[in-house]
């Protein structure tokens, strides 16, 4: 292949990194890839076909659990950046057109990869932490990946001392969870986090979903062996098309998300940020001026909607914005974001409607991570203020300009797909706004700080933090949005006191687990 600069770069992709998640492996944590043998040679020209999801199936399988590397060079060790894509844990891929194209970093120093893991119920079912289907699957399929990078990313000209996962909304919150668990110390040494963090107040009820799915394709919903072995006969397909029907309205949220298992997850990833029991790697962290205001305007014309959500706020904002039913919050929230009397959400408030889903699914999480983190390791901290010519969900203003930044626009700089339509033009303006950010991202993996220059920009540490603004100029600055997110730090607050660390969690389950032995043994000796 080549690059954005016509620099010629190895491409091996769809390279298995776990055995094919199907039949008696579907609802289990992935195994490793079977050895194909010395004398064979995998024909890893093409991207293999994505995880099941919402679109077209032609293009889809459960045979999806691939890797791509990129490379230029089997010389020398550049530092690796392992991409964990996006998508509400339903959509997405690690596709080389789609999504993930290496064209712009490889033009930078470092080894690029990107991969497919399991979405919705097939990657995050549960019937819960003390069953032997505990979820996380979609994480721990990601967990391999990055298992397999250590083992053999060398092979391919990368450094597996200098591994920066990078992650875009829930695979930032995926880069989040990695911080956090046990089983991902040593896989990566940097982390970039692009619009999402774990650090949130979703209310997670994955074994409702499960329960749900069950239901509507007849199968049993609460023994875990008969849900799970029902649901094995059931077609991809299926699961796929009843678990769409989940999302009527669009709006944007996560219904599959993270299981407390006690192995992957010990407790809430907030409480092991505060208590500094995580893995303390330096942090790269953003956000986009406007996220999800815009992503609400497509409903402007769907006025019974609109006038049913402002009468009846207090019942629908617990599922739209993930938290428990407490109408003291609601009501705090649509005063605040809204107005106390507000008539209607129309054209002239729809964007402070918008503004709920940009801080509670994204903005707010971020915050607190920064808040968190940076009491123990580095943090550098930036928005996504360039105005480009491309956008996913901003409106154009009357010079036929966008208004502003939205959700994931800021990744169409670091990586093509189809989504912006594909490469940007080599005369583009927004070429610069490319540059900048593969050589932050390079530099950051290379040497842990995205610019050379300490003064230019400054870490987040536990004395102070500034904000770098990401616009035509750079300019550092008071950090954003902080009356906004103060709502949410009342609504939701931080733990009061340190929590467990991830080993004291680890040694108190084992205590437990050692004396629910002991009672056993002595009941059989009764």
């Amino acid at each position: 292949m080549t690059t954005f600069r016509d620099k010629t770069i190895y491409a091996f992709r769809g390279i298995p990194y776990a055995q094919p998640p199907v039949e008696e492996l579907r609802f289990m944590p992935p195994e490793p890839v079977q050895p194909w043998g010395d004398d064979v040679v995998l024909k890893a020209t093409s991207d293999s076909l994505v995880c099941p999801q919402t679109g077209l199936t032609i293009f889809m399988s459960e045979d999806c659990l691939k890797i791509n590397v990129f490379t230029k060079s089997f010389d020398t060790l550049l530092p690796v950046i392992v991409y964990i894509h996006g998508g509400a844990n339903v959509l997405g891929s690690g596709h080389s057109i789609y999504e993930a194209g290496p064209q712009y970093l490889l033009d930078q120093d470092v080894v690029f990869v990107a991969f497919n893991y399991r979405l919705g119920a097939l990657g995050f079912l549960s019937t819960g932490a003390a069953t032997d289907f505990k979820g996380n699957y979609g994480f721990l399929d990601q967990q391999m990946a990055l298992g397999w990078v250590q083992s053999h990313i060398s092979t391919f000209g990368g450094d597996s001392q200098k591994v920066t996962i990078l992650g875009m909304s829930a695979g930032s919150m995926a880069v989040s969870l990695h911080l956090t668990s046990p089983l991902s110390e040593g896989l990566f040494h940097r982390a970039i986090l692009m619009s999402g963090s774990a650090t949130n107040h979703f209310d997670i009820d994955n074994i409702f979903w499960t329960r749900k799915l069950a239901r509507e394709v007849g199968c049993p919903m609460y023994d875990p062996t008969d849900v799970v072995g029902c649901l094995r006969n059931i077609s991809w397909k299926r699961i796929v098309e009843v678990c769409s029907t989940w999302e009527p309205y669009q709006f944007i949220n996560m219904k599959w998300n993270y299981e407390i298992d006690g192995r992957f997850l010990p407790t809430y990833p907030t409480d092991i940020i505060a208590s500094g029991a995580f893995n303390r790697v330096p942090l790269l962290v953003s956000f986009a001026a406007n996220e999800l205001d815009y992503t609400v305007n497509k409903h402007l014309e769907n006025n019974h909607l609109l006038h049913d959500i402002n009468v009846n706020f207090n019942d629908y904002a617990p599922e739209l914005f993930l938290y428990n039913y407490d109408a003291r919050k609601s009501k705090v929230l649509k005063r605040f974001y809204l107005g106390k009397d507000v008539d209607e959400i129309n054209e002239q408030n729809i964007q402070k409607f918008g503004q709920i889903f940009s801080d509670g699914i994204i903005g707010h999480g971020v915050h607190r991570l920064v808040d968190l983190a940076r009491q123990h390791t580095n943090v550098y901290y930036s928005r996504m203020d360039y105005v480009g010519h491309r956008s996913l969900s901003a409106p154009k203003n009357d010079k036929n300009e966008f208004d502003g930044v939205g959700h994931a626009d800021d990744l169409q700089y670091v990586m093509p797909g189809t989504w912006y339509g594909m490469l940007l033009d080599k005369n583009s303006s927004d070429v610069f706004m490319m540059e900048r950010l593969t050589k932050w991202f390079a530099c950051f993996a290379k040497y842990g700080r995205p610019t050379l220059r300490r003064k230019t920009w400054p870490a987040c540490n536990a004395t102070s933090c500034q904000l770098l603004y990401n616009g035509f100029e750079t300019e550092l600055g008071e950090l954003a949005y902080t009356k906004r997110y103060a709502v949410w730090d009342k609504l939701f607050p931080k733990p009061t006191k340190p929590g467990k660390s991830v080993a004291a969690v680890a040694q108190s389950q084992l205590a437990v687990a050692s004396l629910l032995a002991i009672l056993v043994s002595l009941l059989v000796l009764l």
